[in-house]
């Protein structure tokens, strides 16, 4: 389990000016020790967004992921090519879960359905601030 980090996104709605904005929230879960890591928060995660968090990720001196781990994520089309190639290039070892398989990420998936159950199911969000500090808190 030590060497085990689960990622996935999920998404969450914040009143904006602009009126109502879906978000997207990449994270990343260290599965032996529940730890996680909220990598990014924006409302159109492109291919140059997900290429930074994954740079982000592999840092050397605080990067959440280091060589040797295995990285569970699904076959979602926002892990774009680039993405793969620094996480690979970076010595983690990929495991991309087979189609409509969620129990394979079951740990992420639980703290995803806890996030939104305990927390922004029960707040009103402001903007993206208020997502972030929701989700540090």
């Amino acid at each position: 389990m030590d060497v085990l980090v689960a990622t996935d996104f999920f998404t969450a709605e914040v009143w904006t000016l602009g009126g109502l904005v879906t978000y997207y929230v990449l994270f990343f879960l260290h599965l032996g020790s529940r730890k996680i890591h909220i990598a990014g928060v924006t409302p159109h995660p492109n291919e140059a967004w997900m290429v930074q968090v994954a740079r982000n990720m592999t840092m050397e001196e605080w990067g959440f992921l280091s060589p040797g781990q295995y990285l569970i994520h699904g076959r979602d089309g926002k892990y774009c090519p680039a993405f793969q190639h620094i996480i690979d290039a970076a010595g983690v070892t990929r495991v991309p879960l087979p189609p409509r398989s969620p129990n394979l990420n079951a740990y992420a998936e639980r703290w995803v359905r806890s996030v939104k159950e305990e927390c922004l199911s029960r707040l009103i969000l402001f903007g993206e601030t208020s997502l972030r500090h929701a989700l540090t808190q």
